[in-house]
């Protein structure tokens, strides 16, 4: 039975990290995430619905959307599933926030907030590689320049994280392996060195929980393992389609290097060639090649 949330499942990364009196928790967290480059002391949750210009335009949700005190928005999400355009879409959120900022008017100059999106993906792409993190800004080719830092991109593939306990060094790999971990630890590490920790814990435990937020987290939850499940059939049915696929290739290549054996030995014996080809199935081609 665990002790902990799952924070993968929408739930449990709301609660953990959505919930005003969990933003301190939210904010440690981006803190090692940005290691000193940025230093978040408040934020405000917004609204995470951002209707599109007109109807036809679709509407922008996202798990988290707050804004920093000097007015950075930051746009945070967890994405359990990979979907074809990813990459697109992750760009397109980002680009509504910033769009978003237009004021009506001729006062207006185009000035700008950054916006910083962060998507922990529970999920690979072939894209990122293998990397835990990859950051993207708008840079120029050559010398690497950074063109604008209203727009940051920020990947987080938690299956690339493979890190024990004890190579935890950092605080980021501290809350990483924490998330990662938490559904079957049976108590928070670190609490004596981080205060957060020790919230985290007190937050995160089913026990904490209402029966209405323990009958609405098991929902989360088995929604979480069906999708997982699913997932997982697919992978596994690829999988087998993949070595099906080298099989047979490798009897082919089987077949045909038998073949290949046998024009090789009649054409020692100097058997006519029309009649190698009709034995071996080979071209006349393939047989001159081989004499």
């Amino acid at each position: 039975m665990s002790v902990f949330i799952n924070p993968f499942t929408d739930f449990g990364f709301k609660r953990i990290f959505g919930q005003e009196d969990s933003k301190d928790i939210l904010i440690g967290y981006l803190n090692a995430l940005f290691e000193n480059e940025i230093i978040i002391n408040d934020l405000v949750y917004r609204d995470k619905e951002k209707l599109g210009d007109s109807a036809n335009n679709r509407s922008l949700i996202y798990d988290i959307y707050c804004t920093e005190k000097s007015g950075k928005e930051f746009i945070v999400e967890m994405q359990n599933e990979s979907q074809v355009h990813f990459q697109d879409r992750a760009l397109y959120y980002a680009s509504k926030s910033v769009v978003g900022q237009a004021i009506k008017g001729s006062e207006w100059q185009y000035q700008l907030r950054p916006v910083i999106s962060i998507f922990f993906m529970h999920f690979n792409k072939k894209q990122l590689k293998n990397r835990f993190r990859s950051d993207f800004f708008l840079l120029e080719s050559n010398t690497h320049k950074k063109l604008s830092n209203k727009l940051r991109l920020v990947f987080l593939q938690m299956n690339c994280f493979n890190k024990t306990i004890e190579q935890c060094t950092t605080d980021l790999d501290k809350w990483t392996y924490i998330m990662i971990h938490m559904e079957t630890l049976d108590h928070i590490p670190w609490k004596a060195q981080n205060e957060l920790f020790e919230k985290l814990e007190e937050l995160s435990k089913l026990a904490a929980m209402t029966p209405e937020q323990r009958t609405q987290y098991e929902e989360y939850l088995k929604q979480y393992r069906d999708n997982l499940a699913v997932k997982t059939a697919a992978e596994r049915r690829g999988e087998r389609r993949g070595e099906r696929r080298g099989e047979r290739r490798g009897e082919r290549r089987g077949e045909s290097n038998e073949k290949m054996r046998t024009a090789k030995a009649m054409i020692k014996e100097n058997m006519d060639t029309a009649l190698i080809a009709r034995i071996t199935g080979l071209s006349l081609d393939d047989i001159q090649k081989l004499k």
